[in-house]
């Protein structure tokens, strides 16, 4: 009887033990075929590099439709995650109902979904965000992704599978302390900026961007040269005129000493009304004299 006792004391004594070495670690088993829920290299050194305690406020507590508790769930499992690499993302999930105009005003835009229950559709309002502050900076997360057509539950899925994605992209905006910087090469003919304005505005959110124009370099090579290695990238997008063998070799300058281009080159003129009236259209090769550039 007393070393039933005993062995009675030491069950309780090891299940206390395992209980507080579970509640210090944490570890997600992924048993999906193509690793879905194992976050990437990227993610845990985005992670690690946060040096100071980032707050995470999580808006998907209170009454909401029961599916998407997994999207409520999914968040928890995925933060306890990250927290379980850096210690200093601390996270909390809080009900919007009583704060809803200022959430509103910050950014954090409501999302109404269809709900079905017994036979009857009802429409609930829910506010799929997070926030992260770290330091002077603050960034909004969204939580449900973006969807024109598919059903209600194929967008919950999409949200769940992009959930490493929204929150890596968060931290990297918050810890970055310098933005590298972009040229977007004018001078040549190239779109304008109303027609990257998507693309641009997306960039913007990472690096620095400035116009530049290579028109001085005739006159002041080795000052275009100078001032134009003060950008991590070029963006040469869709020239439409002749580069001189002057504005080729600072290019190409620019390329030696470790600046990158990306060239959207389209290299044909094809008028997109003769196609849409006649179903034909006659296509002319441009000369823009980047053959030896691009391809040599």
């Amino acid at each position: 009887m007393k070393r039933t006792g005993i062995h009675i004391v030491l069950v309780f004594i090891a299940l206390v033990a395992i209980n507080f070495v579970a509640s210090k670690l944490y570890k997600r088993f992924d048993l999906t075929s193509d690793k879905r829920y194992t976050l990437s290299k990227t993610t845990e050194n985005i992670v690690k590099n946060l040096q100071e305690t980032a707050f995470v406020n999580v808006y998907l507590e209170g009454d909401f439709p029961a599916e998407f508790k997994r999207l409520q769930i999914e968040t928890k499992q995925h933060l306890e995650e990250l927290s379980a690499i850096n210690s200093n993302i601390k996270f909390r999930f809080i009900d919007p109902i009583d704060d809803a105009e200022s959430l509103i005003k910050e950014g954090l835009e409501p999302s109404r979904l269809s709900v079905q229950e017994g036979g009857k559709v009802s429409e609930a309002v829910i506010f799929p965000w997070a926030t992260i502050e770290y330091k002077d900076k603050k960034e909004n997360i969204s939580l449900l992704a973006s969807q024109t057509t598919g059903s209600q539950e194929e967008q919950l899925q999409n949200s769940i599978q992009n959930l490493e994605y929204a929150f890596s992209d968060a931290i990297h905006k918050v810890t970055s302390e310098t933005k590298q910087k972009i040229a977007i090469l004018k001078g040549n003919g190239e779109l304008e900026d109303i027609y990257l304005a998507g693309f641009l505005l997306k960039l913007r959110q990472y690096y620095t961007l400035a116009p530049f124009t290579l028109d001085s370099v005739n006159v002041h090579p080795q000052k275009t040269l100078e001032q134009l290695t003060d950008y991590n990238l070029t963006i040469i997008a869709k020239p439409t005129e002749k580069f001189s063998e002057a504005e080729k070799f600072t290019l190409d300058q620019y390329i030696t000493n470790g600046g990158k281009t990306l060239w959207l080159i389209d290299n044909v003129t094809a008028e997109l009304d003769s196609l849409m009236q006649s179903g034909q259209s006659v296509v002319i090769n441009k000369d823009l004299n980047l053959t030896d550039q691009l391809f040599s």
